[in-house]
């Protein structure tokens, strides 16, 4: 590949030898852009081979058709939302007890709670797409504001457990976020 082009995905956390420990959020011309630890974004020539994935290094190509994919699925009501529920706990409910005495517990179906979830995913998933191609603000702006939905996804990430596939789950930049 050439040395213009990326050879990491997006989402791919990386370790770079000064700056530690980041998360590639977007691509530039030349280069990516990477928020590390505290939300400094640095950009990173694509030909700048010291930092390394900590994990399998994506394929830029690959995350483009796979949300070019979902997107198109999504729109026409070909992806069901169900089929990401881990079948474990399919009929499942969620129970809410309140700490005071006298006031009635509550029980969701968890299927519909799940859908709620799935809908806070996509609307962050949307509102990245909206924020990287905002023509008004600038790379510092659209940085600052990637590394908060970031942080909600890693807020999020409680919820893994009700996936049935890991490429479905939240992922936050890790234990040192």
């Amino acid at each position: 590949m050439s040395a213009t082009r990326p050879t990491l995905g997006l989402g791919v956390v990386v370790n770079h030898p000064l700056f530690g420990r980041g998360k590639i959020m977007a691509y530039e011309s030349t280069a990516y852009v990477v928020l590390f630890k505290g939300g400094e974004a640095k950009r990173v020539a694509f030909t700048y081979d010291a930092m390394k994935p900590e994990e399998h290094a994506g394929d830029p190509e690959t995350d483009r058709i796979r949300q070019a994919l979902r997107e198109v699925l999504g729109d026409h009501g070909w992806l069901d939302i169900d089929l990401e529920l881990a079948s474990r706990w399919t009929g499942g409910t969620l129970k809410i007890s309140s700490g005071k005495e006298g006031v009635q517990p509550k029980e969701v179906p968890l299927e519909m709670f799940f859908k709620k979830i799935i809908s806070i995913r996509d609307k962050l998933r949307v509102l990245e797409q909206k924020l990287n191609a905002h023509p008004n603000l600038s790379p510092e702006e659209k940085l600052e504001f990637q590394g908060y939905i970031t942080r909600s996804y890693g807020s999020l990430t409680t919820f893994n457990v009700l996936f049935s596939a890991k490429e479905g789950q939240f992922q936050g930049m890790g234990k040192e976020e």
